[in-house]
C-alpha cells in the first residue's frame, strides 16, 4: 500500500504529534467495532490508508500503540471524574460519577482487561514506566480530591479508586448486552442482561467497596 501523501510530508514535531493522534483516533474507533481480540495493525493501517511500517514510524509495536490509547483514555476519563467531584456527595453519587466517566471512555475499560496479560508485557521499559508515572500522576490528583470533597482519611480515595477501576474493567467483560438484541430474546433472559449490565454491576460492587472502605451509607 502507497504511504499517503500528506503523512510522507510530515518533517515538524507538530506534523509528527499530528499524525500520531489521527493514528490513535483510528485505533481507538476500530478496536471499540472489534475489540481487543480481533484488533490487528494492518486493519489499522487500511483505516488510516497508510502501511503497516508506516503506522511503526509512529509506534514501535501494536502493544506500545495499545497502551498509548490506554493512556490517553485514562487521562480523559480521570479529568472529567475530577470535574465531577463535589463537595459532601454522597457514595452513590460518586460512583455514579465514575462509572459515567469510564463508560464515556470505553477503550479504557476494553484494553485494560489486557493491560498486565499481555500489553504490558510487550512493550519496553522505558515506555512502561514513563506512562505508569503519568497515569499514577493522574490518578493521585483525582484520589487527592476525592480525600478532600468527601472528608476521607489520606489516602482512602486512591485505594478506593483502585478498586473501582478493576471492578469496572471486569464489569465490562461480562456485560453482553451491548452486542444482543434485548427484544429478540425472551423476557427473562433480557432481564438477565438487563440485571448483568456493566451499570448494574458496578453499582452494585460499588456500595460495598465504598461502604466498607468508609463504614458510611451508600445513599
Amino acid at each position: 500500500m502507497a504511504i499517503r501523501e500528506d503523512f510522507q510530508r510530515a518533517r515538524s514535531d507538530h506534523e509528527k504529534a499530528a499524525r500520531r493522534v489521527e493514528i490513535l483516533d483510528a485505533a481507538e474507533d476500530l478496536l471499540l467495532k472489534l475489540g481487543n481480540e480481533r484488533f490487528a495493525v494492518s486493519a489499522l493501517a487500511a483505516r488510516v490508508g497508510v502501511s503497516k511500517s508506516t503506522v511503526f514510524l509512529y509506534f514501535g509495536n501494536k502493544e506500545e500503540m495499545l497502551l498509548a490509547v490506554y493512556e490517553r483514555a485514562f487521562m480523559r476519563a480521570f479529568r472529567q471524574l475530577g470535574e465531577r467531584l463535589t463537595p459532601g456527595m454522597s457514595g452513590k453519587a460518586f460512583a455514579v460519577a465514575f462509572i459515567d466517566s469510564m463508560i464515556d471512555h470505553p477503550s479504557l475499560l476494553i484494553v485494560r482487561a489486557q493491560l498486565a496479560r499481555t500489553i504490558e508485557r510487550n512493550v519496553s521499559l522505558e515506555s512502561l514506566v514513563s506512562t505508569k508515572k503519568r497515569l499514577l500522576e493522574c490518578g493521585t490528583v483525582v484520589s487527592e480530591k476525592l480525600d478532600e470533597v468527601m472528608d476521607l482519611e489520606s489516602g482512602c480515595g486512591k485505594r478506593m479508586v483502585m478498586a473501582l477501576v478493576n471492578l469496572a474493567a471486569g464489569a465490562v467483560q461480562v456485560d453482553s448486552l451491548p452486542y444482543v438484541d434485548a427484544k429478540a430474546v425472551p423476557q427473562e433472559i433480557a432481564d438477565l442482561l438487563h440485571t448483568a449490565s456493566i451499570r448494574n454491576i458496578f453499582m452494585d460492587g460499588a456500595e460495598f467497596i465504598f461502604c466498607g472502605a468508609t463504614g458510611r451509607s451508600f445513599g
